[in-house]
């Protein structure tokens, strides 16, 4: 056989066979969230999510391949903080979230406390709720109105943002971009019984064979 061909045909094997060992997707059950805050960590309650989840262990990309995540954050069984949903939710690597749906739901808490928990503003000195948050897609508008205050930018999925794998250990997979006394951690069961072959190395294996055909096409003329 030709040298130039024999080499070739190595050389696609060698990447062929790191393509197959290094990228992958595995389907990932969430087991948690966790919002840090300067009072603690707060665990949200996952118990009505049908979200499920896809993660590239090259890219570090966690994304919400179907269902509804629902996750609701709490002071007591009884007083909600807020409830976060989304749909299409892309997370992880470092870099933007993105989400076809994103919303905060208020909860019972702050009307009591005189604040909204989702747009993130107090009620001022009549404490009367006049202003509105509105989430549509995975955009917030806030409108502020009469003497209610702002203290910080309404929740959304730019929250999200900068989260990264913190460890995979086992099957336990940790995301976080949590400073510990802000942002969130997720955690993930996620292990190889579970993996999804890649297409693009399919399309690689593809190439690569027609690739080598041509190489020895050429050697014999």
């Amino acid at each position: 056989m030709n040298k130039t061909a024999t080499k070739l045909g190595l050389a696609i094997a060698a990447t062929l066979g790191a393509a197959s060992a290094n990228a992958a997707l595995y389907s990932a059950t969430l087991t948690g969230i966790a919002m840090s805050s300067a009072n603690g960590p707060s665990a949200g309650n996952i118990s009505s999510s049908t979200a499920t989840w896809q993660y590239d262990d090259v890219t570090g990309i966690m994304s919400q391949t179907g269902g509804t995540l629902n996750v609701r954050f709490n002071t007591s069984p009884t007083s909600t903080l807020m409830r976060h949903t989304s749909t299409g939710l892309v997370i992880g690597g470092g870099g933007a979230a993105s989400a076809t749906t994103w919303s905060c739901i208020e909860g019972n808490f702050g009307g009591v406390v005189g604040a909204s928990i989702c747009g993130n503003y107090t009620f001022g000195a009549n404490f009367t709720n006049e202003s509105t948050v509105v989430y549509s897609g995975s955009s917030v508008t806030r409108t502020m109105g009469g003497d209610d205050i702002v203290k910080g930018p309404a929740q959304s999925v730019a929250d999200l943002n900068g989260i990264s794998t913190l460890s995979w250990v086992g099957t336990a997979l940790t995301l976080s971009n949590s400073t510990g006394t802000a942002g969130q951690t997720w955690t993930f069961n996620a292990g190889p019984q579970a993996v999804v072959p890649v297409p693009a190395a399919v399309w690689l294996f593809g190439s690569a064979v027609g690739l080598l055909g041509a190489v020895r096409r050429r050697a014999r003329a």
